[in-house]
């Protein structure tokens, strides 16, 4: 993306993947006891970079995943639920249009999607 060159982010067309094995989360294990199907799916969509930061877009379908966070802040664009924090131990975050939220290097998560997709748009440092 150049400057000036708009993009619709709720239109941007990401292609869906399957999560890797270890990112498996059993629908049980989510810490607020709702139900969330195991078979989660993702995209991404590296935007440009700014200042030294990467851009971009992330999606994910519904369901939950386990994830290891880098640094990051994220504005939710669209879809609806929550990170839980495996690592350090802390109360789960409501996802949502326009929540903006600051991950840590390091952080072990779950991510459990109600209403699909979640769309989110990142900046996170390079890292080249």
């Amino acid at each position: 993306m150049s400057a000036m060159e708009p993009i619709s982010t709720h239109d941007y067309s990401l292609d869906h993947g399957p999560i890797e094995d270890w990112q498996r989360v059993d629908a049980t294990a989510s810490a607020t006891g709702r139900n969330t199907a195991p078979d989660a799916t993702t995209a991404f969509a590296e935007l440009g970079t700014i200042a030294g930061a990467e851009y971009g877009l992330w999606e994910m379908g519904a369901g939950a995943m386990r994830d290891v966070e880098g640094e990051e802040v994220f504005l939710v664009i669209s879809g609806t639920g929550r990170i839980e924090f495996d690592e350090p131990a802390l109360a789960p975050v409501e996802l949502g249009p326009g929540s903006l939220v600051r991950l840590e290097d390091g952080m072990k998560t779950r991510w459990c999607v109600d209403e699909a997709p979640l769309r989110k748009l990142f900046i996170a440092p390079s890292e080249g």
